[in-house]
């Protein structure tokens, strides 16, 4: 399905105008039936942008100069043009079109693509679904046309033609062959130049050779002509990547409430265990779209720790995301369509819950980091990832407890490493025998510690090819009189005539 808003620009304006009640420039209230452009500056003077349909009746089209347009229409409202919030605002109104379909595809500055394979039943057809669509435009002060066909060439040509079409299955040929050749979305030039030769309707083509046509005209002539006629498939970037499964609640009255909420959760958690048990699979991304009555979207997502498909589960996730957001949960005039989506889905095997009373801890473990990383941010609740490396700072990094990433197989280690390292290693006072040999006391922070055993040393040399070369360490374990258990290394030898060895605490056992 194609939708088309020919007047965005202006139809933006005027609905943002009349929603703050203000006026325009000239103190005209917007009413709809006055001629109204909007202009922007170029090079050489101010040139239309866009213009309503009440001022293109009168002959103002984009790309006149606005010193002419003022001049052929007395008392005509001109507002600067704002390309920026038009696109913002485009984009806006086509993440509301995600109530028809996960695929959404912004096509332009006023077009609308929607991939409704499988989804049109949910409207009751694709008639209803396209009038509901035109209804809901026309509701918020924008002018649309739209159409449904095969592919997306056919249907943006026949939604430009400003009349309602709706394409059966493999009739693209037919529908096509009366519209003029500038449907096809090509270059200005190279319609005018077909229009030049002759050839003004795409049906004038089908039976041209190819081979003149690619040497003359380029290939994206031909390749736009198959993709119209859905003899080749045209790519969509979406406007948010398609989950891999979803289910949906159409309501027949607006909901406002958390708790209406949370019974319609209850319904599409149930859907998405269901086909995702079909699937044999769990995800590991779930999102709520709560689509208001005014065009508004809210979305709210939760994330797993392994794949997960359990719909009381899912439930609990959303339900304590519901709560932190009770108080910024703007329901507007109601929600009127709610869809639960599943992404980044991963193969998840059939289990047996309860077996002889026993339960599962690991799931049991998986199901509270989802719930801490839901409620207290997933950044906020991590994991350590143990990394291939000599240097005992570097042994550990913490990753998101709902990253996916794998933790990479560690270096054997020659012996064991303390439960705590300081994110620095500070410097310390040793007094040892002979020099390179363990040490018989040392002073930390101003305060003195008696050595009784030692173990050491463990060379570690410095990793030079990450360019940060320094001299190797040798660790020590030690004990004090008082039984506690730290993790010193002397940085260098005695007798470098480059450098003095320091002496460092590293970490504590025990």
């Amino acid at each position: 399905m194609c939708l088309a808003l020919p007047r965005w620009p202006t139809d933006r304006l005027m609905r943002a105008r009349a929603l703050r009640d203000e006026t325009l420039c000239d103190g005209a209230l917007i009413d709809g039936a006055r001629p109204v452009v909007l202009y922007e500056r170029t090079a050489r003077a101010l040139r239309l942008y866009a213009v309503n349909r009440p001022a293109a009746r009168l002959g103002l089209a984009r790309g006149q100069a606005l010193s002419d347009a003022r001049a052929m229409v007395p008392g005509l409202v001109a507002e600067k043009a704002e390309p920026e919030a038009d696109r913002k605002a485009f984009l806006k109104l086509c993440a509301w079109h995600m109530r028809y379909s996960p695929l959404v595809t912004p096509y332009g500055a006023n077009d609308i693509f929607i991939d409704i394979t499988g989804a049109s039943h949910l409207f009751g057809g694709e008639d209803d679904m396209l009038d509901e669509a035109r209804a809901r435009l026309r509701g918020l002060g924008v002018e649309a046309c739209g159409a449904i066909a095969g592919s997306a060439g056919a249907a943006f040509a026949l939604a430009h033609t400003h009349r309602r079409f709706i394409v059966p299955e493999g009739d693209e040929r037919r529908a096509l062959a009366g519209l003029p050749v500038s449907m096809l979305r090509l270059e200005a030039g190279a319609t005018e130049n077909l229009m030049r030769l002759g050839l003004k309707t795409i049906g004038q083509l089908y039976d041209m050779p190819r081979a003149p046509l690619t040497a003359r005209f380029g290939a994206r002539l031909n390749r736009r002509l198959d993709q119209a006629l859905a003899i080749v498939s045209e790519p969509l970037t979406p406007l948010h990547p398609a989950p891999d499964y979803s289910a949906i609640r159409k309501l027949v009255e607006p909901i406002a409430t958390q708790e209406s909420i949370l019974v319609c959760l209850d319904a599409l958690a149930n859907d998405i265990e269901t086909v995702l048990s079909k699937g044999g699979k769990g995800g590991r991304r779930f999102d709520l779209a709560l689509y208001r009555v005014d065009n508004e979207v809210t979305r709210i997502s939760v994330g797993a720790s392994a794949p997960a498909r359990d719909a009381s589960h899912i439930k609990r996730l959303f339900r304590d995301r519901l709560d932190d957001h009770r108080n910024d949960l703007d329901a507007g005039f109601g929600f009127e369509l709610v869809r639960l989506s599943a992404h980044q889905c991963q193969p998840l095997a059939a289990m047996q819950v309860d077996a002889l009373a026993a339960n599962d801890t690991k799931d049991d473990a998986a199901a509270l980091i989802d719930r801490l990383s839901n409620r207290l941010g997933p950044r906020n609740v991590v994991r350590m990832r143990v990394v291939d490396t000599h240097a005992p700072e570097r042994a550990v990094s913490y990753a998101p407890a709902l990253s996916r990433a794998k933790n990479p197989l560690p270096a054997p280690l020659a012996a064991a490493r303390p439960l705590r390292l300081l994110k620095d290693p500070e410097a310390i006072d040793v007094m040892a025998e002979v020099p390179d040999g363990p040490p018989l006391g040392f002073k930390w922070r101003r305060a003195s510690y008696r050595v009784v055993k030692a173990s050491g040393p463990e060379r570690i040399e410095s990793e030079w090819w990450r360019g940060k070369a320094g001299p190797p360490r040798d660790y020590y374990r030690v004990e004090t009189a008082q039984g506690w258990r730290f993790w010193i290394f002397r940085a260098g030898f005695y007798g470098d005539a480059d450098a003095a060895p320091e002496w460092r605490l590293h970490g504590f056992f025990a």
